[in-house]
Order: structure tokens, then sequence, then C-alpha cells
């Protein structure tokens, strides 16, 4: 199946808030993307992933699925803003601080939009 579709599929479970499906999906197309040598487009799979963990309520696996996004391609914005908002939640403030500062400072695409309440609710 093409990667892109199963992303797709996936952002739309999750606006079900079936996050387990989601995840599902979210997995196979990384793992295309991976054989694929799409690297950015893994990337951003495995950070949709995560996301799907968090909302299921599967923070451990989440966090280290973030924490790999973060450390094997730095630039997806995404896996550092909700890296330092679960870094938070848990009373890591420093790492909380890094995580925002790196999305913030040193990502092209910065964290302005992370900053109205509005769309990060959509």
């Amino acid at each position: 199946m093409n990667p892109l579709i199963l992303n797709f599929r996936g952002n739309a479970l999750g606006q079900l808030r079936r996050y387990d499906e989601a995840v599902e999906d979210y997995e196979e197309a990384t793992q295309i993307f991976d054989a694929d040598g799409e690297v950015r487009q893994a990337s951003l799979s495995r950070a949709n992933t995560g996301l799907a963990l968090f909302g299921a309520g599967r923070e451990a696996e989440a966090q280290l699925i973030m924490e790999k996004v973060v450390r094997n391609d730095p630039g997806v914005t995404d896996a550092h803003v909700a890296l330092a908002a679960w870094y938070w939640a848990n009373g890591r403030v420093p790492e909380a601080e890094s995580q925002w500062q790196f999305a913030c400072e040193q990502i092209d695409s910065g964290c302005q939009a992370y900053k109205d309440m509005k769309w990060v609710s959509e």
C-alpha cells in the first residue's frame, strides 16, 4: 500500500480517537518509507506514531519513539514540541525547555504555530 495513504488514514483514525488503529497505519507507513530510503517521510510517520501513542495513553512508548525521532532527524518540529510538553507535564523542566528552545530557534519552521491554541487544539 502507498505509505502516504496509510499516513492519511492514520490521521483520520486519530481524529476519530482510534489511536491504536492509527498507530498500526503509521508503523506500516514508517516501515515502507524506511525500506525506500525516505528518511524524512519515515521520521514524520514515526512522529505520527508517537503522537498517536500519546493519544492512546501509551506515554512511555510515545516518549521513546519521539526521542528516537529527534535523535535521528532533529528537524521534525512536532517531535520536539511533543517531548517538551511531555517532559513539562512530568516535571522534567530543563529537558522541556531544551526541546522547546530547539524547536523555536533551531528549526526553520519554528514554534510559532504551537503558540496558537486554536491551531493546536484542532
